[in-house]
């Protein structure tokens, strides 16, 4: 009997080892499933990625004509390359607006409407002990205020897979070559 005892295994044996070898190709197939979606998303943001940038480069090599009509352009368009014809691309192009450079240098107080009261002092008040010549600095940032307006405009691509609804948005600057900077202040 010692010897029938000794060549196999046990009814119990077996079923542990097959609950065992479950668990683990089940943990590895799980494992595996996330990988391949993970795969696939990471791919998905890879080309959404690439497609903005291209959109981009392409703005910044060759700018659109910068008009009124311009200043708030907002237009959505498929890609005209037949890899890539589930994707659309919305471009925005707006003028930058620049705060008041008064308010920027004001002294801060508790809120928005503390900024200016009668008893604090603005950066370009006349009445500063400071010695700067607050008129000639506002009418310097008044103008590199316009200058900058006029010159400078922001670009936003926004691409989209029309199947998954994924998207990826890249923005720049761009800058109007048309426009002229005006470098002289009248005193």
């Amino acid at each position: 009997m010692n010897k029938l005892k000794e060549q196999g295994f046990s009814l119990i044996e077996v079923l542990i080892a097959i609950t065992l070898f479950a668990f683990f190709i089940t943990a590895f197939l799980t494992s595996m499933g996330y990988n391949v979606s993970d795969s696939e998303l990471s791919k998905e943001q890879l080309t959404l990625q690439l497609l903005a940038e291209r959109q981009i480069s392409m703005i910044v090599l060759d700018p659109p004509k910068f008009t009124n009509v311009t200043a708030d352009l907002k237009e959505t368009k498929p890609f005209e390359d037949e890899e890539y014809k589930g994707y659309e691309y919305t471009l925005e192009i707006k003028k930058i607006v620049l705060p008041d450079f008064n308010q920027l240098f004001s002294q801060q107080g508790e809120g928005p409407d503390d900024a200016a009261t009668d008893d604090q002092s603005s950066y370009f008040d006349d009445n500063q002990k400071s010695g700067r010549n607050s008129t000639i600095e506002k009418m310097v940032f008044d103008e590199m205020k316009k200058n900058i307006e006029r010159v400078i405009w922001q670009a936003r691509v926004t691409v989209t897979n029309k199947e998954t609804k994924y998207n990826f948005t890249l923005s720049t600057f761009i800058t109007n070559y048309n426009e002229k900077i005006q470098l002289n202040i009248n005193f």
